[in-house]
């Protein structure tokens, strides 16, 4: 597991986040730092991933701002999810967002969307 602030410096072709914080006082701990999305956002050389709760970010009273203006980027060129994308193996015209939890188990639970 990486921390940004080990990160920093290293690039790779793909880059995963993932934002643990997720908390009705929308509390992100050091990542209200402009420095910090900074360094997350460039370190992909060709693509990116970011999987947390983006409430938690965008209201949060020290970040808030800087990571609405990243999460209203990535609405207004549609690259913004509201589940994590699922494309079926046998049927590939088939795409779908599970956004809940145990929501994938119950939908595909033999590897295919029912």
């Amino acid at each position: 597991m990486l921390r940004s602030d080990n990160y920093q410096g290293e690039e790779n072709n793909i880059v995963i986040i993932s934002l643990t914080r997720s908390n009705p006082q929308n509390g992100v701990g050091f990542m209200y730092s402009p420095e910090r999305l900074n360094v997350l956002l460039s370190r992909a050389r060709n693509a990116m991933i970011i999987v947390g709760n983006a409430s938690t970010f965008t209201g949060s009273r020290k970040g808030g701002a800087i990571w609405g203006q990243m999460v209203n980027h990535l609405r207004n060129k549609t690259h913004f999810y509201e589940g994590f994308p699922v494309q079926c193996k046998k049927h590939p015209q088939k795409i779908r967002l599970p956004d809940a939890p145990g929501e994938f188990d119950s939908r595909c639970p033999n590897g295919g969307w029912v």
